[in-house]
């Protein structure tokens, strides 16, 4: 068994996976997709295990689903255009009609959507009773939105619209007042999209709450990561240290996508590309763990998200204050932050008092006082908002007064891509 068949954190796992049974996330969205008229959404933090639900749930189902990604899309022709190449529609179809002088008789053409996957056919056929032929070519645009949402009901196929946050929101607009007349006739419509716009299909079409079933998935828990690597190793007949399995649950921080990374990555600094005939015992020495960690940190690059909130927004008047940090470096409050954020157990959530004892423990002398904390967060808060926009990396919660990170590899980034922050880890 090769070990890129084993932990695959850029796919739907079939030796790793796990079910989550104390969640019930898959009975859920069971009972969600088989209740008649409703849309369902499925809600939560980045990296978390959201498409694969759909793709276990569904496949184990021996259903089909067509899963469209929501990436890159500002314009409803985009999506219908990427419904119809998954479906193998063609934008346009092209008839040609033939005519004998005597007009006995004329070509017809007829044709049934589908596909490879769905049967599509075409024929053309025509008699002769003439002895001339005048040929004319009519076209006519592909099937629309609703005819392709009819045609998954009469298959039943379930649509998956992946990273439904990613498209722009006129386009949101239209396409959830096509799916509720679709989801009413009885098309199965799930919705996947990042907790906080968990509700962007009802912003979008308010006529839709009451109509748009719920499933937020949470961050995994330690003991859930475990079962990764406990599932993993034992398939390739390694038994892998407990301390590494414990470094790489903390590492992971809630994300099986970053553990099925992890797990992947030391297989290849053990030099494994299979597993092995007999069982066998592997570790990862003190020293040579923290090597690798700052090694993997290539699958989490966060560089443009790190640049951005380090430089801060726009200086006007006088510069900012320089603060001496304990990693040998200096910088100024954003700098500090993000110099802060890491020190200590890694966490998605800090609280302010939290927060603040970590930019003390930063800082080589005064720290910044609280109001220019809490000023450089919501600024920080900004420019996720309004500069990385869909890169989500970051919020301040200025009512909660909580830093939540949103995506893991951006703290695993802030952890391991710079030696200097072992200094103060």
């Amino acid at each position: 068994m090769k070990v890129s068949e084993v932990f695959t954190p850029g796919s739907t796992p079939k030796y790793t996976y796990y079910e989550r049974p104390d969640q019930q996330l898959e009975e859920r969205l069971l009972d969600a997709i088989e209740t008649m008229g409703y849309i369902t959404s499925i809600s939560g933090p980045s990296k978390c295990g959201k498409t694969v639900l759909c793709e276990a749930v569904l496949g184990k189902q021996q259903d089909r689903m067509l899963l469209i990604p929501g990436g890159g899309i500002n314009a409803d022709r985009t999506f219908w255009d990427r419904m119809r190449a998954q479906l193998d529609f063609p934008n346009r179809v092209d008839t040609q009609r033939s005519q004998q002088d005597n007009e006995a008789t004329s070509a017809s053409a007829k044709m049934s959507l589908g596909g490879p996957i769905f049967g599509i056919s075409s024929t053309l056929g025509h008699s002769s009773g003439g002895q001339s032929t005048v040929s004319k070519l009519q076209s006519y645009e592909g099937p629309n939105g609703p005819q392709m949402l009819e045609h998954l009901r009469k298959l039943g196929v379930r649509l998956v619209v992946d990273d439904f946050h990613y498209i722009a929101p006129a386009v949101q607009k239209t396409l959830a007042q096509q799916f509720k007349e679709a989801a009413r006739q009885g098309t199965t419509i799930v919705l996947v999209s990042i907790t906080e716009r968990s509700d962007q299909a009802i912003r979008a079409n308010p006529d839709l709450r009451g109509r748009l079933l719920t499933i937020d998935i949470p961050f995994w828990t330690p003991n859930e990561l475990r079962a990764i690597p406990q599932k993993g190793f034992k398939v390739l007949n390694v038994d892998a240290h407990i301390d590494v399995v414990d470094l790489f649950t903390q590492e992971s921080v809630g994300s099986p996508q970053l553990m099925q990374a992890l797990c992947l990555e030391l297989c290849r600094f053990w030099k494994l590309e299979e597993g092995y005939p007999t069982p066998r015992t592997m570790t990862c020495p003190p020293g040579a763990a923290q090597n690798f960690l700052r090694k993997t940190v290539a699958l989490a690059n966060c560089k443009t998200a790190y640049d951005m909130l380090k430089a801060g927004p726009k200086v006007h008047g006088s510069p900012r204050k320089v603060y001496r940090l304990k990693n040998g470096t200096e910088g100024d409050i954003y700098a500090a932050l993000l110099c802060a954020i890491p020190i200590g157990k890694p966490i998605l959530s800090l609280c302010y008092k939290e927060l603040m004892n970590r930019i003390e423990s930063a800082v080589d002398g005064l720290p910044p006082g609280g109001a220019s904390v809490v000023s450089a967060l919501g600024h920080a808060d900004d420019i996720v908002r309004k500069k990385l926009q869909s890169d989500r990396v970051l919020e301040w919660d200025a009512e909660k007064d909580v830093l939540n990170i949103l995506d893991p590899y951006f703290l695993y980034y802030l952890r391991w891509s710079d030696q200097k922050l072992e200094t103060i880890r």
